[in-house]
């Protein structure tokens, strides 16, 4: 059978999956009817548990609030080896995020995920119904979000993942949607695992150690775990589709070094060929980047959309170049886990849990960010960087120059040490009121996160005077600004030494720390009262806490002693108080209705208090033993993001159109136009500032949904659901472009100056005075975060199971699930276009670069899981198939949707097995091959920037091989 015909046949049996036992076993409620009541009183034999989304317990498996549930066995199964991985490949998680493959981002150490394709921050993660704090370090440096990482495997039982709004119930966040982590609460004996494996092209080996024990006596119960595990690095030479130019789709650019060295020259239009200029030229630094440094011609665009032309002078460079970059980072990560109780009577018991864990990892950045040139400060003063005035040819010029592997002394050289350590701990007493149907339980939660990392970075008074002493010279005055030097290019074009390189390095440290916490007394009644239909349900909770984020300002980030660095800072605690109650409600034999609301309210240190009320309303209809409908409508809020309230004045570096200066230079040419300019000055890279705003208000957020749950038979159930998510004052940082053509019309005098308009773009601009070499030249731009998008989605998630007992040839499974994105759009701001992601991605990429998933999101994901038992052999095929997404021209360029190269990238097909052998009743060993295919991203022409595939989306890792052994003390 071809690989097509495979893919096929799979995965259209294996579209959709549900997860936990068949809905027919839920029975149904009733009242007077004989099969109703026999039915009952089969529920009620049934441990009633709490399931996500529900603060009551229940006896029923499906119901009003679907839920999706993957269980440790399924994990295992399916091939997954790390939490992230077994949420990645949910249908559900439709979206992008940055993470490892990122390593010039803001959080490369940190994993998270994109529900729905919804930002990170609404997402509210829970361990045991508790959330987790945030990552200390800000999601594309604004926004706070939560690290997933720290959680271990080997202590996971399951995971619920709840779709809609669930801020009725959990509070803030609960906007796309609720990932419950559930912990193991029971253990018999000791659980030891061993895994080691790699990946067949090489790079990334790594190896865990697990174990898990109990301990029961009486009333005294005991689970404690460990694990531990050691990672290997992955680096983008390591793998042919990353490793060089070689692999750019586009045949003018394929195998076109990458600059490393060069000299452009504003009078010649094109850059200085270095042998004109050095004895040696490139040949004299030939041996960098392990020998592969070329001189060759840079290319120009041609006049064909795609074509390039070689007309703009000469540089040095390597194809292999940004290859040394990581793609998986190093890492070493160690848990600890702790759950004990005990029963001080028959009506009351003391609990506590600890989880604990420690990362440590490294993520490389490529050379493209270990670079230098001259008089970059000139930035912070609205002046173009790097240009200095040439005495021997009277030119303009801006050399620059990357720093080489062999220079630096190791491939590491450039990354950034990152060591997390973070630890979770709920505690109190719970049990019965007397002889009453009231249960209460009081407990204090928190969760901390602390953050340190470090990152060699050159210290700009050092590295400017070490290559003004090896080949710039003294300075000789300023032309228009800028200084004048008269350069030796024969020392430019040279290595230097490792001991060199570190001459002028210096260590920028990042300190940065979160934590949340609260005490909650909850009480419940699942039988409060009854009606004809079946007892009402009831809990209650009231909760108060605080919660903190700390990133202090580095001294020398702010005084700008980093060549090119800047950073975020900031900090604050909040305060915040809630009471919620919920209701389950049988309204007659067929019809129940859970009803919940709650109030939040939180007030900022320093000022800022807002309160938000929340409900959810669920219907349940089961007209036929085996067929359930349900519905619900809710609402939900997030509470202004710690980040966007806190944030101190942030440095960021960006290029922008000053359509003011456009005008002066140029009078009359369209807005549309000035971006075509080729100057500092009309067309600048600006250094901007971000600032926190402490009087934000509530994101908010409606949902409704509806869907239906048929189980013919004890061995197949088949489900889909609705959902529908509008969310209304968005938060997203101040538009630069906005602002400036705000602040051009204003100072043209088209908008009247005391216009809150021109108010506003007034306070977020700063220009020169009018007697500076450049008047009124642009050199600063601060922005606030600000309510003013709104968003919405929807879509359908289905899924199905089935098991065959085929006697002596063993038992079959069946299952799999299956999200389809219907639309999802967004309107950045009131009367702004609603604008369509899904076929129009660009502005989710523009808009994601304020906090959101990064780039566009896969329409469909289908994944299927085909299991085999027989004997003492089990084995199990993973499909997942991520459907369609816009290729780069499309989500990078709004006027590329009809033009050359724009269109839709095909699907991505993975497929993992895993083969089981138990030993005896106490040992097994487990053979797990992710990606069994080796299959790599599907090509994009379009994208012809490194790494030549969207890394939001997909991953170059490829085949990886697993060992597993367990043994049961």
């Amino acid at each position: 059978m071809t690989r097509k015909i495979l893919t096929i046949a799979v995965l259209a049996a294996l579209s959709g999956a549900a997860y936990g036992l068949p809905a027919h076993a839920q029975g149904t409620q009733g009242g007077n009817n004989p099969t109703a009541q026999n039915d009952k009183k089969s529920v009620e034999k049934l441990k009633k548990i709490v399931v996500t989304g529900s603060l009551i317990p229940t006896a029923e498996i499906e119901t009003a609030t679907p839920v999706t549930t993957i269980t440790a066995q399924d994990i295992k199964q399916r091939g997954f080896t790390t939490l992230y991985q077994a949420l990645r490949a949910q249908p559900l998680v439709t979206g992008q995020v940055q993470g490892e493959q990122f390593s010039q981002g803001f959080t490369p150490g940190a994993q998270t995920i994109s529900l729905l394709g919804l930002p990170p921050d609404f997402t509210l993660f829970l361990v045991d119904g508790h959330p987790l704090s945030q990552y200390p370090l800000l999601y594309n440096g604004e926004a706070s979000f939560t690290d997933i990482s720290s959680i271990p495997l080997a202590m996971v039982s399951r995971i619920e993942i709840v779709p809609g709004n669930e801020s009725s119930i959990y509070g803030s966040a609960a906007i796309a949607g609720v990932v419950n982590i559930i912990l193991k609460h029971h253990q018999h004996g000791v659980d030891f695992d061993y895994r080691a494996g790699g990946y067949s092209d090489g790079g990334g080996n790594s190896q865990r150690l697990q174990m898990v024990g109990g301990y029961n006596k009486g009333p005294f119960h005991l689970i404690y775990g460990l694990q531990y595990v050691d990672q290997q690095p992955i680096w983008a030479f390591q793998r042919p589709y990353t490793a060089t130019t070689f692999s750019n789709p586009n045949p003018y650019l394929r195998g076109q070094p990458f600059g490393t060295y060069g000299i452009y020259d504003y009078g010649l239009g094109g850059f200085v060929d270095p042998n004109s200029v050095a004895t040696n030229g490139c040949g004299a630094i030939a041996n960098q980047y392990g020998g592969t440094t070329v001189r060759f011609q840079a290319l120009n665009p041609g006049s064909a959309p795609g074509t390039y032309v070689a007309n703009g002078g000469y540089l040095c460079g390597s194809p292999s170049a940004l290859g040394y970059t990581t793609l998986l980072n190093r890492s070493r990560a160690a848990s600890a886990y702790l759950r004990g109780s005990y029963r001080l009577n028959s009506e009351a018991e003391v609990y506590g849990t600890l989880l604990m864990s420690f990362n440590s990892s490294d993520s490389a950045i490529s050379p493209d960010y270990i670079w230098w040139e001259p008089n970059f400060n000139a930035i912070y003063q609205g002046n173009a960087p790097g240009i200095i005035f040439n005495a021997n040819t009277g030119t303009f010029q801006n050399p620059f120059r990357l720093f080489a592997p062999e220079e630096t002394g190791n491939v590491s050289e450039g990354a950034t040490h990152f060591i997390n350590r973070s630890y979770d701990f709920w505690g109190g007493v719970k049990g019965d009121v007397g002889q009453t149907n009231w249960t209460y339980n009081a407990y204090y939660y928190r969760s901390q996160n602390n953050l340190a990392s470090n990152f060699s970075k050159a210290l700009t008074a050092r590295v400017d005077a070490f290559f003004q002493n090896q080949f710039l010279g003294p300075q000789m005055g300023t032309a228009s600004g800028y200084p004048i030097y008269a350069p030796n290019y024969n020392n430019f074009f040279k290595d230097i030494t490792p001991a060199q390189y570190q001459s002028f390095q210096g260590i920028d440290h990042t300190s940065a720390e979160t934590y949340t916490q609260n005490a909650n007394l909850q009480v419940t009644n699942s039988d409060l009262f009854k009606l004809p239909a079946g007892d009402v349900g009831f809990a209650a909770v009231l909760q108060a806490g605080n919660e903190k984020w700390s990133l202090p300002a580095n001294p020398l980030l702010e005084s700008h002693s980093f060549w090119g660095l800047t950073g975020t800072s900031g900090g604050g605690t909040r305060n915040n108080y809630a009471a919620a109650a919920e209701l389950h409600v049988p309204i007659f034999r067929m019809l129940s209705a859970d009803v919940s609301a709650r109030y939040d309210r939180f007030h900022n240190d320093g000022g800022g208090t807002a309160g938000k009320p929340t409900y959810k309303v669920a219907l349940s209809f089961r007209p036929l033993r085996t067929l359930l409908l349900r519905a619900n409508y809710s609402t939900a809020f997030r509470m202004p993001d710690m980040g966007y309230v806190f944030i101190g004045p942030s440095g960021y570096f960006n290029f922008v159109t000053d359509y003011y200066q456009c005008e002066l230079q140029h009078p009359g040419t369209p807005y549309n136009d000035c971006s075509a300019f080729v100057s500092t000055s009309i067309n600048p890279q600006i250094f901007g500032t971000q600032e926190g705003n402490p009087n934000l208000n509530p994101i908010t957020a409606k949902s409704w949904g509806g869907g239906v749950v048929w189980s013919p038979t004890q061995n197949f159930d088949i489900k889909a659901d609705y959902y529908d998510i509008r969310i209304g004052n968005e938060v997203q940082y101040q538009s630069e472009n906005t602002l400036l053509l705000d602040d051009a019309q204003c100072l043209l005098g088209q908008i009247p100056t005391s216009s809150p308009i021109c108010q506003a773009a007034f306070a977020a601009i700063t220009r020169a005075p009018a007697n500076a070499t450049t008047p009124y030249l642009l050199t600063g731009i601060t922005t606030h975060p600000i309510n003013i998008a709104r968003e919405r989605v929807n879509g359908i998630i289905a899924s199905a199971d089935y098991h065959f007992d085929a006697g002596r040839y063993g038992e079959f499974g069946l299952y799999g699930q299956y999200n389809i994105t219907l639309h999802h759009t967004l309107q950045l701001a009131p009367g702004a276009p609603t604008y369509d992601l899904l076929h129009n991605p660009f502005y989710d990429y523009a808009y994601a670069q304020g906090g959101s998933a990064l780039g566009p999101e896969f329409k469909s994901i289908v994944d299927g899981t085909l299991t085999w038992n027989i004997g003492h052999w089990t084995t199990a095929v993973t499909g997942i198939r991520y459907g369609r997404i816009a290729n780069f021209a499309v989500y990078s360029n709004p006027t590329e949707s009809a033009s050359f190269g724009a269109s839709e990238m095909p699907p991505w097909i993975l497929y993992n097995a895993t083969v089981k052998y138990d030993i005896d009743r106490d040992a097994s060993v487990a053979l797990t091959v992710n990606n069994v295919f080796n299959t790599m991203p599907p090509i994009d022409s379009t994208q012809t920037s490194f790494p030549y595939y969207d890394q939001g989306a997909y991953n170059v890792y490829g085949r990886s091989y697993y060992m597993d052994f367990n043994y049961r003390f």
